[in-house]
């Protein structure tokens, strides 16, 4: 959330995140202002405002939070192939034969440990033989904050465990709680304890856990002894652990090489375009498009030469990407030659089939539609200037003129209406009512001469010039979003407006309106006029 929206997450307040659960609201994260005042996740969220009333609280949303886990152990494959995430906040990688290409196991860890505090985070990380091993170390072993992470020696994993907390063994809460009674509170202490012993002091402890109407006992099932005896033998390596491992996402990407170098700018442009048939055919049979590519140039001199084209939705258009790569490789120098070109796409997604365009030859790759015109548009006006200056105007859910609308990059609206999220053509706001095509921000005063008070303006004085009405509809009373105001100074809120549209001598039609009521005794502002737009 702090990544996202920093300004949730203040520093100087101390915040909680919460999810409802069995006994209420529970604190599921807490920010450093929090957690030095004492307030930790698994707390009520009743409990710690009794300590801390100042305490904010914000709604957590463990689907995302599952999701953006799962991204980061997506990009932690550099460390080892197969990872996975691992519960609602760990991640486990397999470094086995990856560790001497960082220097060593320390050096690997210190660089996990270093990237990741760079994202934010604040990791802490272990390295044993076992699953269940480095979850214990990384989760209750002794570090500090100059090196947060723990090293086990090979072969090392029952002497690392000895003195870690039951909790460490990845049991539930009630399970953890009966050993505790029976005195086990070590992992060490379970070691050389006889296991028929064991699980008749289970069996003695079960009767007076069920005293309660609503308690269960614990016996030897997958909640008692056999899941501490399955977790301290998957921990210690005695039995295996299955780890399924996140699959590598797909790779859509064409190669070429050529035994004579090509020079010639005609030559090079004619073998990108082949590769973008073959890599448009590729995809055609995984029913995907290309959002992102890239055009990697292998010189014989060995540099490289890269250009990349975006389109804002998913698209196998051949002769539309090459319009898009066409500028790149003009300016790309070939020097001695390109011996290897490789095309990738790095980002894909699927292809929405529609009705083609009459004469479209399909052995082109072109995979286009008849009304994807704006989204070709688009990408060429992105792919040109920087995309953060090519946006488009949508609606907003909102009746104040100056709200009413809202600036969004241009490639996510034209994802959004070819997915028929949005209009494909503008269509008419507010009903049936007028709104000028330019729009002035913030509105500018104006002088104003009515013949009454509360009646349109019969001359008004705008930029030093005075404008006589000839004409005017009216009003149109808009009130304020009252709800978005509140909490803020009786000076400093909006008032109700009402607008005119109104027609000046010499020819020119402008949209004013007053701002605040007369007659109106609880107003401390007298009204005032203002020029908002003006029509075509």
């Amino acid at each position: 959330m702090r990544r996202a929206k920093p300004e949730l997450v203040p520093d100087d307040q101390p915040l909680a995140l919460v999810e409802s659960g069995r006994h209420g609201l529970t604190i599921t994260a807490v920010n450093a202002r929090a957690e030095a005042e004492g307030v930790h996740a698994g707390k009520a969220l009743v409990e710690a405002r009794a300590v801390l009333p100042q305490l904010r609280s914000l709604p957590a949303d463990p689907e995302r939070d599952g999701l953006e886990l799962l991204a980061l152990a997506q990009w932690c494959g550099r460390y080892g192939p197969r990872r996975h995430r691992h519960g609602a906040d760990g991640i486990w990688i397999d470094v086995s034969g990856v560790a001497h290409l960082f220097g060593g196991e320390k050096e690997l860890l210190a660089d996990l440990v270093r990237r990741l505090q760079g994202f934010g985070f604040s990791p802490r990380a272990a390295l044993a033989d076992t699953l269940g091993a480095a979850h214990a170390l990384a989760r209750f072993g002794a570090m500090d904050a100059r090196r947060p992470f723990v090293i086990a020696a090979p072969g090392g994993n029952d002497e690392a465990l000895r003195a870690l907390p039951v909790e460490a063994l990845r049991l539930n809460p009630e399970t953890v709680v009966t050993l505790k009674r029976l005195g086990l509170r070590r992992i060490g202490q379970l070691y050389d304890l006889p296991r028929a012993s064991l699980a008749r002091r289970f069996q003695d402890l079960a009767p007076s856990r069920a005293r309660g109407s609503k308690a269960r006992a614990l016996t030897t099932d997958d909640e008692g002894l056999a899941a501490v005896m399955l977790r301290l033998d998957q921990a210690r390596g005695v039995r295996a652990e299955p780890l399924p491992a996140l699959g590598e996402p797909a790779h859509y990407g064409v190669r070429r090489s050529w035994p004579d170098p090509l020079i010639s700018a005609e030559a090079l442009d004619n073998e990108v375009r082949e590769l973008a048939v073959a890599l448009a055919h590729k995809l055609e049979k995984a029913g995907r498009g290309w959002r992102r590519l890239r055009l990697s140039l292998y010189r014989s001199d060995g540099t490289v030469a890269e250009a990349e084209a975006g389109t804002s939705i998913a698209s196998r258009d051949v002769p539309h990407l090459m319009r898009l790569l066409g500028e790149r490789l003009a300016g790309i120098d070939a020097g001695f030659g390109v011996d290897v070109a490789v095309l990738e796409a790095l980002k894909v997604g699927r292809q929405m089939e529609g009705q083609d365009a009459l004469g479209l030859d399909r052995r082109s790759g072109a995979g286009g539609h008849a009304d994807d015109g704006l989204a070709r548009l688009i990408d060429r006006l992105v792919n040109c200037l920087d995309g953060a200056r090519v946006v488009t105007l949508t609606p907003r859910d909102s009746h104040i003129p100056e709200r009413a609308e809202e600036r969004r990059p241009a490639f996510d609206f034209a994802q959004r209406a070819a997915a028929g999220k949005e209009p494909a053509k503008s269509q008419p706001r507010h009903g049936a009512r007028v709104r000028p095509a330019l729009l002035l921000d913030p509105p500018e005063p104006i002088s104003v001469v009515a013949e009454v008070p509360d009646g349109p303006p019969a001359r008004f004085l705008w930029r030093r010039v005075v404008h006589r009405v000839v004409r005017a509809t009216g009003p149109e009373r808009i009130a304020p979003e009252w709800w978005r105001e509140i909490g803020l100074a009786e000076d400093k809120r909006s008032r109700v407006r009402d607008y005119y549209r109104v027609e000046v001598a010499g020819g020119g039609s402008c949209w004013v309106f007053r701002a605040g009521l007369y007659g109106d005794e609880s107003a401390t502002r007298v009204p005032a006029w203002f020029l908002h737009g003006l029509f075509g």
